[in-house]
């Protein structure tokens, strides 16, 4: 249930980053965005998933990586996907998840 959420989520996000700038005559040509999990963690409410661009996670290249990535939850109960953020350390984002703070990503 997780992989393919995730997978879902993952799929969304490059369709919108490959119409982002879409009519601009120089985006023509620019190869399609893809997005994969770098890492996972399974917690006791459901898994965590840090993802980044393929080309970073293949070749280490930073100017490949994305920037401003949260990771998010996938709650083991119900498959729903909840976002964090990057201002925090991810142990707070996961202290208010299991305190039912919860923000839940389209």
């Amino acid at each position: 249930m997780a992989d393919e959420a995730i997978a879902r989520y993952l799929r969304a996000l490059e369709r919108a980053m490959d119409l982002d700038g879409s009519a601009l005559p120089w985006n023509k040509d620019r190869p399609s965005h893809q997005l994969v999990v770098v890492d996972a963690q399974e917690h006791d409410f459901g898994w965590v998933c840090a993802y980044n661009s393929k080309a970073f996670a293949e070749d280490g290249d930073f100017l490949q990586a994305l920037a401003g990535n949260a990771p998010v939850i996938v709650d083991r109960e119900d498959g729903r996907l909840y976002g964090t953020g990057t201002v925090h350390s991810i142990e707070h984002y996961l202290a208010e998840f299991r305190a039912g703070l919860r923000h839940p990503v389209r």
